[in-house]
């Protein structure tokens, strides 16, 4: 038998940055950008972040929420510059429904995600969480109490749980849900 060769992930944390990449072109979905310098953003990222850090130690122990709140504000400058305008909002700030951060608030959290994944224009982060597993990655959908996802990993769908809304990216100059 002939050994399965490891793919891209499965030695490296680096979530964080394809789920701001993803976030990116999730919240584009509907209108796609015609020029994506995706890996000029992923180096950009990754560069932004060495320097953070003062090493690359977070390619393998990923990267904290203060160091992603900075690497989404390189990204919206990184866009900026490319005359993409985004911006980045709380969870509460998305919709005029409270995010209910409870785990245990299962019907409120449903809905919360279902109207935070049916606005056109916005992508949310989410920080998922379990006692295997560390991941950053965007909400694309609903299904029960499973919450589906635009995945860098490949994942399809986690326990709501599981996980919360970390962040929103939005196109700039779009109105409220």
């Amino acid at each position: 038998m002939s050994p399965t060769p490891y793919r891209q992930g499965r030695l490296d944390s680096l979530c964080g940055i394809y789920a701001l990449i993803n976030g990116f072109v999730h919240a584009r979905r509907h209108d796609p950008l015609r020029y994506f310098p995706t890996k000029r953003l992923f180096m950009t990222l990754v560069e932004r972040m060495a320097k953070i850090r003062g090493d690359t130690s977070f390619c393998g122990d990923g990267i904290d929420y203060d160091e992603f709140r900075k690497l989404a504000k390189a990204a919206c400058r990184f866009h900026r510059e490319e005359g993409n305008q985004f911006e980045l909002l709380s969870p509460k700030a998305l919709l005029d429904q409270p995010y209910p951060k409870k785990a245990s608030d299962d019907v409120a959290r449903r809905e919360w995600f279902r109207a935070a994944s049916a606005i056109p224009d916005a992508a949310v982060i989410l920080d998922i969480n379990t006692p295997w597993m560390s991941h950053w990655s965007v909400l694309a959908g609903v299904d029960g109490d499973r919450l589906l996802l635009f995945d860098s990993n490949g994942m399809r769908g986690i326990a709501m749980a599981s996980t919360q809304a970390f962040l929103v990216i939005r196109m700039m100059g779009t109105s409220p849900a």
